[in-house]
């Protein structure tokens, strides 16, 4: 049985495109295995979103050694601008960043070599629909990333990442889609986990919301339980992000004992969701850094895709039922051709290189480590005061909607 009670259309049947009303169909509730009989079929309202990439990259001009970031900047800034697309440094704007612009920003979290002129670097993209010409948005990824590997070495560090920030497309949720989502995050944990390097698995900027001090590895109905119970957005973002006052990243940020917090870098992050009433953007933080437009693809498709399938309305998840990565990426793959979103090859791709985990004996799987470098705590305390960008534009982006 599909984890998600939703159903592709049968062969043959009429397949939706991408401009067309988006109501989905789903399988009435059954405890058979098998599909022999014929099932009942009914509406299910599938949500749009609207998505923001932030790609956080070690980064070298192919042709001038930058002795400091603010040249590499200028020169990322002109070589954008020249294959056509729009942006600008955060550096030069005291307000708002545009959110239809490429923002163009160092990067506190990632380490710089200046003596090698490679620098910590984040690029942070316009905030684009999934699935309203999604040709458009894939365009731009690949002229964006075409530019970047012609004029400059791009490589990856284990504290570069790829975030995919959401909202959906009223620029504010409804608490049953964000629990929804919230739901997705806790359950389907193990199988995105198999998807990441082993680095990205026990990383202090992608800790586990699924072990963070809320839910600390309850059984899965009581998560849920968990989730269901909380009555606004913002408390349920707070208890996604639920970080113990004595844990590593309480200690590095110097939480006084007993004071837990909010914290942003877990595997998905929904501490946005504190801009109240349902506003706000929830972010997949958990993969590693992308040097391909494909790989980049790849991960909006994926997130694009679970967070329809989460939100859809009568859309549920059995937490007695063990997730499994093979049927989670049969729905996400049919859920790319659903809505109409090109490449769909590049998510069957990313779920096809899985590489299952396994804990070592005596571990608890998905725990994260117990100690963190002395750099990592620096660089912790660097990241409390740093400017939010995608924040920034997702409110100048609701000026628009």
């Amino acid at each position: 049985m599909p984890h998600f009670s939703y159903v592709a259309a049968e062969s043959g049947h009429h397949r939706r495109r991408h401009d067309e009303p988006e109501t989905h169909y789903e399988w009435a509730p059954t405890t058979h295995r098998s599909h022999s009989r014929r099932q009942e079929v009914r509406p299910v309202e599938a949500p749009d979103f609207r998505f923001c990439v932030e790609l956080g990259l070690v980064i070298r001009s192919r042709k001038r050694n930058h002795k400091t970031v603010t040249g590499l900047e200028d020169e990322i800034s002109t070589q954008l601008t020249r294959a056509g697309i729009a942006n600008h440094l955060a550096s030069t704007h005291t307000s708002p960043v545009s959110s239809r612009q490429w923002t163009i920003a160092s990067e506190l979290c990632i380490p710089s070599r200046p003596n090698d002129h490679r620098f910590g670097m984040k690029l942070v993209s316009p905030f684009m629909r999934f699935a309203k010409r999604p040709e458009a948005w894939q365009a731009e990824l690949r002229g964006v990333m075409h530019a970047l590997n012609t004029h400059f070495e791009l490589t990856t560090t284990h504290q570069c990442f790829t975030h995919i920030h959401i909202t959906p497309v009223s620029g504010y949720w409804e608490l049953d889609q964000a629990k929804g989502l919230a739901k997705s995050a806790l359950y389907f944990e193990r199988c995105l986990d198999a998807l990441v390097p082993p680095y990205r698995r026990k990383s202090v900027w992608a800790k586990s919301n699924r072990h963070n001090h809320y839910f600390e590895g309850l059984p899965m109905a009581e998560c849920f339980g968990r989730v269901d119970a909380q009555a606004t957005c913002e408390a349920l973002g707070a208890r996604m992000n639920w970080c113990g006052a004595d844990s590593p990243t309480g200690v590095a940020l110097g939480v006084r004992p007993g004071a837990d917090f909010q914290h942003d870098a877990y595997r998905w992050g929904f501490v946005g969701l504190n801009e109240g009433a349902g506003l706000g953007a929830v972010a997949f933080r958990q993969p590693p850094g992308a040097s391909s437009a494909g790989d980049v693809t790849a991960w909006v498709l994926l997130v694009g895709c679970l967070a329809r399938l989460s939100c859809g309305a009568g859309v549920a998840l059995d937490p007695a039922v063990k997730p499994q990565l093979k049927s989670l990426g049969e729905w996400l793959v049919y859920e790319a051709e659903w809505c109409g979103v090109p490449h769909k090859g590049l998510l069957g791709d990313l779920v096809r290189q899985a590489v299952p985990v396994t804990p070592a004996p005596g571990t608890l799987a998905g725990r994260d480590a117990d100690a963190i470098t002395i750099d990592e705590d620096q660089r912790l305390r660097w990241k409390a005061n740093d400017r939010d960008l995608v924040l920034e534009k997702y409110r100048r982006l609701l000026k628009h909607v």
